[in-house]
């Protein structure tokens, strides 16, 4: 443990080198004129850095029994660090001509310094030199032996990169010859060296941290010309330091908050679960934590979200531009990449908030080899609400949980294994009565093999179980109805790169669905209600994808898949047969056809397209288009504008349709500055097929013919979304625009299966214009500001246009649907950071946030509902606002290293 903790000085001591090492470094190379006869290595390197004014940093332990003896005239100092060093085995890093590191162990180049290096490489590059090598390994964090996700792997003579997987490796071939490889990443001290690449060879790269970065925002994780040089469009990555960056509600990072910044990316109101992109409902969304498909990706009705901040590594949104390997959903992918943990240091860390707390815990099982990360959070607004005077909010009450564990093992260099579990629980009491409660458990297996470096494996086993339901206490309609979602997932991918030009993946994968729609259960024999069990649904989803990307030129590349998918409805289960003559409704059911267990009930194939054209336009722009099909088998059932715990999900079958998603996109982008400024401007168009709408007075749970309330409809959306970023030491952030429309149509054979007469209505989060704007200052080293301000259009609604009296009975009469808006939305967050480290003591870090949400206390309206009014005239309006003040808060984050 103490050989640990200063190792820790030594890389923080490294790193303050660094930031004042730029300010003297000297352009003439280092000569050393020496003799030393069996000195000890400890001072050799004393008399080494007194006589050239060097810094060194290193264990002295490194040093102990190591003897030197050697001659030197003139001699350049990396030179004669490699061969007192030797002995030793270690490795001397120069950050620049006056800054050492030693490393043990550390593969390295950094002493090959002869210019003809360079020259040679790039003669080869020119020459044509058809002997082709590559270049592999891995990118890791120095201090914490974690892959560096999405770091720039560069060959600076060749103009050349590729960028880290989520492993950490990367794979370059270019032809045989001396070049400058520059590796960078966020946060990070970038590592350029020297290399000799005349066959291939597995390099791994460690990559030590910047103090001073800790505070600063980076807008990517990946190359800084990223968005112009690949072929992606429609996919937005957020680094968690970013994330953590953004003001809070109460304090709370949230994952999902920050994907609302997004352009194309929004909700429906303040408090609702989900989030929508591009024109899509909350169930179209492929939402991923560690390969583990998730159905609620909120805690307390939107207000926190289910991803732990201190767990999170990486956070990729793709609103277009999908790969083959995803599918299931037909709007977006939202995976999330929870951290490994650290396989050399002790970590804890943590926060202490108002209304919320978190702790982390992380550290190696085997030094280098193995290490765990633990987890947990908890909520805990009952406590304040027992102090509003409202009584019928003082008699509420709610909480939430969750758990994270991951273990990771590298079984050796060619084999990786990671195990991860996550389990919940929400409850939140609505009065002294209505309870709902919802959780999720989900267990993760991943193996990763390494055949060669241009063959690599990936095989995933996932188990999960989403639980929902609602309670009453007061006789006598006390009743508990529960639901649940059982599911296991099962999927391999191949990735292949036989050359620098071709990028090929494959896969397949075949997930089991078990859908519980509800069982209701008197909770006492008092109560009126009866029992009542919905048939339980099973399902299989299969699919095999194919990938490939192609670099025709310097200036055009292209990349094609497709994706294959099969979904199989299983019996046992009951289908009603309907009079085709008539709507169906329960009075139309002619016969009942009834399957066993396995049996085949309903089976539907489809072939998903995906494709992508980049041109470059120059160095620094780039114009693309892609295509893409998305098909989606399960369907939440809800008529609410916000999902809410009781809807429920349902397998297609004979009547429900999968639904089907085709997406055309043209963007273009462009950076300035030197990658600092980034621009770009995305259009789309997307067809939507096998909506799911709801008859007028449609009953949803427990409702054995549901099928008959459930209309199929088709969709369109469209929109334009602009975004500029910068990327900076002291002011970065970004600020979006997006305009779009979402629009539905239900056009069935009889008016009861018509909505709005067949014609196209928004849908309820249909919100044309959206603006965001995110900034953050550095004011100093220790403080730092943010701000957030966010609008947008009010979302749809069908208001009452007038009353009449039939039969002596009041009947209002309400406009189609979703023709009139709520009022529009916009709010502002601000945030100050103070950094509370104690510089003494850098293995403490720990900061001060004091956030308020909603600045002005703008009363933004979640929706408009109406009462009745006497007198035959139109029911009253009133706005409902989930927060309607300025909401202050105070969190208290802190990280021990050990």
């Amino acid at each position: 443990m103490n050989r640990l903790y200063r190792f820790a000085i030594l890389c923080w001591c490294l790193c303050i080198a660094v930031v004042h090492a730029h300010a003297q470094q000297k352009s003439e190379p280092v000569l050393v004129t020496a003799t030393y006869s069996n000195q000890p290595l400890k001072n050799v390197l004393l008399d080494l850095q007194e006589k050239h004014e060097l810094r060194m940093f290193y264990l002295g332990e490194w040093l102990d029994g190591v003897q030197v003896t050697q001659i030197f005239q003139e001699e350049p100092l990396p030179s004669v660090l490699r061969k007192v060093l030797a002995t030793a085995q270690l490795t001397a890093i120069l950050y620049d001509p006056q800054t050492v590191v030693l490393v043990p162990g550390l593969t390295s180049d950094a002493d090959t310094t002869e210019s003809q290096g360079a020259l040679a490489g790039a003669a080869a590059a020119k020459s044509g030199n058809n002997r082709m090598v590559t270049l592999s390994g891995y990118v890791i964090e120095a201090k914490t032996r974690e892959p560096s996700i999405g770091a720039a792997v560069l060959i600076e003579e060749l103009k050349k990169g590729t960028v880290t997987d989520g492993k950490g490796y990367f794979a370059l071939t270019v032809p045989a010859g001396n070049y400058t490889l520059e590796v960078r990443a966020v946060g990070m001290v970038a590592d350029k060296r020297r290399l000799q690449l005349q066959q291939s060879r597995i390099l791994n790269v460690e990559l030590f941290e910047v103090s001073n970065q800790l505070r600063e925002v980076e807008v990517s994780a990946v190359a800084p010309d990223q968005n112009v040089a690949s072929l992606e469009m429609g996919v937005a990555r957020l680094n968690i330091k970013e994330v953590k960056a953004i003001p809070a509600f109460l304090g709370e990072v949230d994952v999902v908050r920050s994907v609302l910044a997004m352009p194309g990316v929004t909700t429906v109101g303040e408090g609702a679960t989900g989030f929508n992109v591009r024109g899509g409902s909350v169930d179209q969304n492929l939402i991923l934590q560690d390969e583990a498909p998730l159905f609620n990706s909120s805690h307390l009705f939107g207000f926190f979200s289910v991803f732990n901040p201190d767990m999170v590594e990486d956070v990729t949104l793709y609103r277009g531009g999908i790969p083959s390997r995803f599918g299931g959903r037909v709007s977006s992918v939202l995976d999330v990449k929870m951290k490994d943990g650290s396989k050399t240091t002790p970590i804890v860390s943590g926060g202490i908030g108002l209304l919320s707390s978190r702790l982390m815990v992380e550290g190696p099982l085997v030094k280098d080899k193995a290490s765990f990360v633990l987890g947990g959070r908890g909520a805990y607004p009952g406590l304040m609400m027992r102090y509003v005077p409202n009584k019928s909010v003082r008699d509420s009450d709610g909480y939430f949980y969750d758990l994270n564990a991951k273990l990771s093992y590298t079984l050796s260099e060619k084999d990786q294994l990671m195990v991860s579990g996550y389990f919940s629980r929400d409850s939140f009491r609505f009065g002294a009565d209505t309870t709902y409660t919802w959780g999720t458990a989900t267990g993760t297996f991943k193996w990763g093999h390494t055949f060669s470096n241009k063959l690599f494996s990936t095989v995933t086993g996932v188990i999960g179980d989403y639980q929902y339901g609602v309670s009453a206490e007061t006789p006598p309609n006390n009743f508990t109805l529960d639901s649940d979602i059982k599911y296991k997932l099962l999927k391999a991918d191949f990735n292949y790169e036989p050359t620098p030009q071709h990028k090929i993946g494959l896969g397949a994968s075949s997930t089991l669905y078990d859908f519980n729609s509800g069982e209701l259960k008197p909770s006492s024999e008092q109560s009126s209600l009866l029992h009542i069990k919905m048939p339980h649904e099973r399902s299989l989803e299969t699919a095999l994808y194919l990938d490939h990307e192609y670099i025709l030129s310097s200036k055009v590349s292209a990349s094609y898949g497709l994706r294959y998918s099969s979904y199989f409805n299983l019996g046992p289960g009951s289908v009603y047969v309907y009079n085709p003559e008539l709507p169906r409704r329960e009075s139309s059911i002619t016969d009942t056809l009834h399957y066993g267990s396995g049996k085949l009930i309903k089976q539907y194939h489809y072939l998903e397209p995906r494709v992508s054209l980049r041109v470059a336009l120059g160095e620094n722009s780039s114009v693309k288009l892609g295509y893409n099909r998305m098909v989606q088998y399960i369907h939440l059932i809800s008529n609410t504008a916000a999902a809410s715990p009781v809807d429920i999900w349902k397998t297609s079958n004979p009547y429900l349709k999968p639904q089907v998603g085709d997406q055309v996109a043209l963007g273009f982008f462009k950076n300035m500055q030197d990658n600092s400024v980034e621009l770009s401007a995305e259009g789309y168009y997307k067809m939507l097929h096998n909506l799911v709408e709801y008859k007028d007075g449609a009953r949803l749970l427990l409702n054995s013919t549901l099928d008959a309330d459930l209309l199929p409809g088709d969709g369109k959306a469209y929109g334009v979304e602009l975004m500029v970023r910068r990327k900076g030491k002291k002011l970065t952030g970004w600020a979006s625009y997006t305009f779009s429309r979402s629009l539905r149509k239900v056009d069935g054979p009889t008016p009861e299966e018509k909505i709005n007469n067949g014609s196209y209505f928004p849908a309820n989060y249909d919100k044309p214009h959206d603006f965001t704007m995110i900034l953050n200052q550095q004011l100093s080293r220790l403080i730092s500001f943010s701000a957030n301000f966010t609008y947008s259009t009010g979302r749809p609604i069908t208001y009452p246009e007038s009353v009449s009296m039939v039969g002596g009975l009041l009947m209002v009469n309400y406009s189609d649907r979703n023709q009139h808006r709520i009022p529009d939305y916009h709010r502002l967050d601000v945030a100050l950071t103070i950094d509370g480290t104690n510089k003494r003591n850098v293995n403490k870090v720990s900061s001060w946030t004091f956030s308020v949400y909603n600045l002005y206390g703008r009363k933004n309206p979640y929706s408009v509902y109406f009462k009745p009014a006497y007198g035959g005239t139109i029911p009253q309006a009133y706005k409902l606002s989930v927060i309607g003040s300025a909401v202050p808060a105070i969190t208290y984050n802190f990280k021990i290293t050990k």
